[in-house]
């Protein structure tokens, strides 16, 4: 037979290509890497050893007995190899981590079995022999090898389709169409066997592998050259699969949204790349880069850790500058660390938990520091239980709204009310907001609970009409996600309508952060609040960066000034100046000033004096639900009668 080398010459170039292209990367040092990397060798040893077996069979004489036979016998046994260890790679994207021996047994039995035939065919000449006159001659159960091959597909096949949401819809695409192109190279060659089609459909999944799952640039961070999150999620699954434990030093720059107003983008990327060659030069291979402005260290034993540890200290100190374009610019981190990340049995758990704990350090401006421990971790399992519940209070509408009264000092009543959100867990009792705003927020689930929380506010407006009477408004909070939306005007108003709610009764509060934020969108949803009647309230001012320009840029009629603002006004007096000035500025412009948080007479009597008369807090009313909004409102407006009966008597 002649046989066509054209496929098996291609095949080669193929996969020293990719051996070339993956050894001389910086890649990922993972199971999955190394037995894709054991994979390629073995595939181009097989191309080889087909190569020279072709040779000796297309030229065979007597002088090449023993070397054709051996040469055979080992194409053989890699044809054997091949398709195990495609089922083994795959078993590696499944486990992430290393397969047990006994599995690798009971998995590899039909492989060890054919390969057993193929040692002792130089005795038993079962599956070929070679003859002086007949050159090479295929034995009785020559077909033996194509059937293995296609026997190992169709469980490489059955274990695609069971893993397939473990792997994904992405690794799953990848796997069946390397399937299909390798199956389809075993069932050409097996019905016409001159093309030598299996060695180029093998090379070519290789190759779909090399450029898609084991690509060593998808492992890697564009900007820094360090690995990125892809690398560390495969890298700790496998860890946390085979039972090994770790420890994670993560480095934040949680200052990298204002460098970069202050360097421009450039110098952003710039201060990302010197912080990288640093944590590169210090951890080496151990320093992974995560999210834009987050880096990980990856420690294999404690002693490691505090080393990097405490190098990191030092490299971050208080007062870290980096050099941008003759540019001192400050660059304060948050170190955070955790023993035994494998505690925590999921890689995106581990980066959740990292996250919380630079959540729970002050964004001073310098460097700060912290390290997990019981508290903390009682602390984000409390977070996360909290996350779990939020599906269901959203999916069976758990939710509540209270009403804090805002009182009047000049007209001696409570005026306006501000709506409030409220969650009781069965177990853990009350949950504060702004631990569970917070959650809903980052899972993009608070528009879900806006949107059930107005409609309860709209309802209960609509029961209670003769409320309006007395109440300028209702105040009710919109998240950053909330406006975000396209139609978020019209989708607000349409439902004021569906209730028949007066939209003068509705005033939209707006975050100073969100406030601060300002663009064209936000823009074009407050004009159409606003063109229907809705009036806007500035919420929390004082509490972030926030001046006059950023007030005056929306058109808001109210201003709240934040709690923290009136913190020992009535002992400091630059505190308490600082107080009366922002009053006095507001009033000037003709805003509505509403002072938050105010607990004691003393600081209602003082604040009255410098001109606010609008109050909110403990002091007069805390949060109340509806009932008790009524009966308090009900209450108030008989006083109102007896203390006006009275006056005319006098």
């Amino acid at each position: 037979m002649i046989y066509n080398m054209d496929f098996l010459i291609s095949a080669m170039i193929i996969l020293l290509l990719i051996l070339w292209h993956f050894l001389g990367q910086k890649r990922a040092e993972d199971l999955n890497n190394r037995v894709f990397l054991f994979f390629a060798v073995l595939g181009t040893a097989d191309v080889v050893a087909e190569f020279f077996t072709n040779y000796y069979i297309t030229s065979y004489n007597s002088d090449m007995g023993t070397a054709a036979v051996i040469v055979t016998t080992i194409f053989y046994l890699l044809q054997a190899l091949l398709p195990a260890t495609f089922i083994f790679y795959i078993q590696t994207l499944h486990e992430q981590k290393i397969i047990s021996a006994k599995k690798m047994f009971i998995s590899g039995v039909p492989t060890l079995v054919l390969i057993s035939v193929i040692l002792t065919n130089p005795f038993t000449e079962k599956l070929f022999s070679f003859d002086v006159t007949a050159g090479y001659v295929k034995g009785p159960w020559y077909l033996l090898m194509y059937v293995s091959a296609l026997g190992h597909f169709a469980v490489a096949l059955l274990l695609i389709l069971l893993w397939r949401k473990k792997l994904g819809p992405q690794k799953e695409k990848i796997l069946l169409e390397i399937f299909v192109i390798s199956g389809v190279g075993v069932i050409l060659q097996m019905f016409c066997q001159s093309l030598l089609m299996t060695g180029f459909g093998m090379s070519l999944g290789i190759l779909a592998l090399f450029i898609t799952i084991n690509n060593p640039n998808a492992n890697l961070d564009s900007l820094t050259g360090l690995y990125n999150h892809l690398y560390l999620t495969r890298k700790m699954g496998e860890l946390i699969a085979s039972g090994k434990s770790f420890h994670i030093i993560t480095v934040y720059l949680y200052q990298l949204k204002h460098i970069n107003r202050v360097a421009g983008v450039q110098g952003g990327d710039s201060i990302l790349q010197q912080i990288a060659g640093q944590l590169g030069a210090l951890c080496g291979q151990k320093v992974t880069r995560i999210t834009g402005k987050r880096f990980l260290v990856l420690t294999s034993s404690l002693e490691e850790y505090e080393y990097y540890f405490a190098k990191l200290k030092r490299l971050f100190d208080v007062n870290k500058v980096l050099d941008v374009e003759d540019k001192n610019i400050a660059v304060p981190v948050i170190i955070s660390g955790i023993i035994n990340a494998q505690k925590l049995e999921e890689s995106g758990l581990i980066m959740e938990y990292a996250e919380y704990l630079e959540s729970l350090t002050p964004q001073s401006g310098l460097t700060e520091v912290i390290q997990d421990d019981r508290q903390t971790m009682n602390g984000f399992m409390y977070y996360k239980r909290v996350e779990q519940y939020l599906h269901k209070a959203i999916e069976e509408d758990l939710f509540e709204v209270y009403y804090q009264p805002v009182y009047s000092t000049r007209e001696r009543r409570f005026i306006t009310v501000e709506a409030l959100s409220r969650l009781y867990h069965p177990e853990l009792g009350w949950i504060a907001p702004d631990v569970f705003i917070q959650i809903a927020e980052k899972n993009h689930m608070i528009e879900q609970i806006t949107d059930m929380q107005f409609r309860r506010i709209c309802r209960f407006l609509k029961e209670n009409r003769e409320l309006m009477s007395r109440l300028l408004n209702v105040k009710v909070n919109l998240s950053s996600l909330d406006l975000m939306r396209n139609d978020c005007s019209s989708h607000f108003i349409r439902m004021m309508d569906e209730y028949e709610i007066r939209h003068e009764w509705i005033q939209f509060e707006i975050t100073e952060t969100i406030a601060t934020e300002y663009s064209a969108s936000l823009g074009m949803v407050v004009d159409g609040l606003t063109a229907a009647g809705i009036r806007l309230c500035l919420d929390d001012f004082g509490s972030g960066y926030a001046n006059l320009n950023t007030v005056m840029r929306l058109p808001f009629s109210t201003i709240k000034l934040d709690r923290s603002l009136l913190f020992d006004i009535c002992n400091d007096e630059k505190r308490a100046q600082f107080y009366q000035s922002v009053v006095e500025t507001f009033r000037k412009m003709n805003y509505h000033i509403v002072s938050e948080g105010v607990e004691t007479r003393e600081e209602m009597e003082l604040i009255s004096r410098w001109g606010v008369d609008m109050i909110q807090g403990y002091y007069f009313s805390k949060p109340l639900p509806e009932k008790a909004l009524i009966s308090l409102m009900q209450t108030e407006t008989m006083s109102a009668s007896v203390n006006g009966e009275q006056s005319e008597k006098v």
